[in-house]
């Protein structure tokens, strides 16, 4: 069996393991399973959904029981197989529809409860109704053998009526994953996760945001996991910067270099100028730039044309971001 680049990305021991392509599609990142699976430490779970067992197994390292439960009856085989390449041998496989009796009479003892519900890959718009197996139908059956309950959701999805914690977790600076908590084990309203870091930042109703419109010496780039939490104004309060500017991504600046994993990317600001192109290439020219990196609304398609014909222009050795903010071009160089 071919070993992906995508397998490798998502599970350390991929080259071992069993698995089709498009069970690492919805496979979990090893890395997000181990934070879940601390976060959920129990002395046994239920593990509906375990796909070929990724999450499960960062399970059975934590746990001393895991119930991994799965309907694909060939997913479940590759699941079983990756459990015993792995050594796993505290993980009792089930087959069958998680809402239906035979399977919950199976359970003993149960703790917390994990969700990894199915989503049709043709959906555009993420919605509850369409989510396998029934969320109401599974919080009301499994809600009788415990109430901490954790399920996964599609994070692009907007409408959550339930009463719970509901988690955005990023991997490396990219939206990864969105987990709801219900029972005990919700202790905010909304949080954001950040890895590898391993950060939280959870949701307060006393936090206010600060914004400014003037630029500081610095620039910050929000990871997309506070952005889709809504914890801007936490961000700004703990990292004591401002929210400025309107753009696709969003910014904070200060004069003082401030680090904190909640930012995907930090910014020196070097100069701004209008958004026009000649202004632009006059600044990058007077600030010695060679290559330019378009962060700007721009056709995917033509980004590199654009890119190139602006550099051609430029004959410096320094590299540097362009941003539009406002009606600012805004030229930044990356700090590490």
């Amino acid at each position: 069996m071919a070993v992906t680049k995508k397998a490798l990305s998502k599970h350390s021991k991929a080259k071992k393991l069993h698995y089709r392509d498009e069970d690492i599609r919805w496979a979990t990142h090893e890395l997000a399973a181990a934070y879940r699976a601390e976060r959920l430490k129990c002395k046994t779970i239920v593990d509906i959904g375990c796909g070929i067992g990724f999450q499960s197994f960062a399970f059975a390292k934590i746990c001393k029981k895991v119930y991994a439960i799965e309907i694909d009856e060939e997913k479940i085989k590759l699941a079983k197989k990756n459990a015993q390449i792995l050594g796993w041998k505290n993980i009792e496989f089930i087959t069958g529809d998680a809402l239906s009796e035979k399977v919950i009479s199976q359970l003993e003892k149960v703790d917390i409860v994990f969700c990894d519900p199915e989503r049709s890959p043709e959906e555009r718009k993420r919605n509850v109704a369409t989510i396998k197996p029934s969320i109401p139908e599974l919080l009301k059956k499994y809600g009788a053998l415990t109430g901490n309950i954790a399920i996964e959701f599609p994070p692009q999805i907007t409408e959550i009526p339930f009463d719970c914690e509901r988690e955005y977790l990023s991997i490396d600076g990219a939206l990864n994953r969105l987990t709801l908590y219900f029972g005990d084990l919700k202790k905010c309203e909304r949080s954001a996760v950040v890895l590898p870091a391993g950060r939280k930042l959870c949701s307060s109703e006393q936090a206010t945001l600060a914004e400014t419109e003037v630029l500081g010496e610095y620039l910050y780039e929000a990871d997309p996991a506070v952005v889709k939490a809504g914890l801007l104004a936490e961000l700004s309060e703990e990292t004591k910067t401002g929210l400025y500017g309107k753009s696709r991504a969003v910014f904070f600046t200060s004069d003082k270099k401030v680090k904190s994993s909640f930012f995907k990317n930090t910014f020196k600001v070097i100069d701004m100028c209008a958004q026009e192109e000649h202004e632009i290439i006059a600044v990058l020219q007077k600030h010695n730039a060679g290559k330019v990196i378009l962060r700007i609304p721009v056709d995917p398609a033509e980004y590199w044309k654009i890119r190139k014909k602006m550099e051609a222009k430029l004959t410096g050795d320094k590299a540097y971001a362009l941003l539009y903010l406002g009606n600012q071009a805004v030229i930044v160089e990356k700090c590490e």
